[in-house]
């Protein structure tokens, strides 16, 4: 099931932030997976506050278990987001993550669906988001079995 986060999410999304963030390192970066889940958890430190912000939201795919409920995934969204060289609003993906041991069972593609139709009823025609190159789970997805397309290439120079 597919819904939007509540307060008492927060703590549950953290701690799935900080274990999948480590899938989106670009491979030429330095960041140790210690250090880039030790910013995870810093920048996700007032997720609840974040969560009140007309345009911030997180969706949440949830699975009834035995002993209550788990959380399998979230997706993070911006519908404030600007596309800097047109001027275009567009809905922006700030984070996604499926557990593990979820994956391959379509969640990302429901949340996906999800968003592209909250995005639609706010009057938005573009939802957008960034992807390691090195990140190829990600990338095939995204190009074949969601509908993206490759729209802007990032390129990074080492300065030292």
């Amino acid at each position: 099931m597919i819904r939007l986060a509540r307060s008492a999410d927060v703590g549950s999304i953290r701690e799935l932030a900080v274990e999948c963030i480590v899938a989106g390192i670009p491979a030429n970066r330095e960041a140790t997976p210690e250090e880039v889940r030790a910013y995870c958890a810093h920048a996700y430190e007032n997720l609840d506050e974040m969560l009140v912000e007309r345009n911030f939201v997180i969706l949440v795919e949830e699975q009834s278990l035995a002993e209550g409920k788990l959380i399998t995934g979230y997706l993070m969204l911006d519908f404030g987001h600007v596309e800097p060289s047109t001027g275009e609003n567009q809905c922006f993906i700030v984070d996604l993550a499926v557990r593990p041991d979820k994956r391959g069972r379509f969640a990302t593609h429901r949340l996906i669906k999800k968003a592209s139709q909250l995005a639609a009823a706010r009057g938005l025609k573009y939802l957008v988001g960034m992807v390691s190159s090195s990140n190829d789970r990600t990338i095939k997805l995204g190009l074949k079995a969601l509908d993206f397309e490759v729209e802007r290439v990032q390129i990074v120079r080492r300065c030292t």
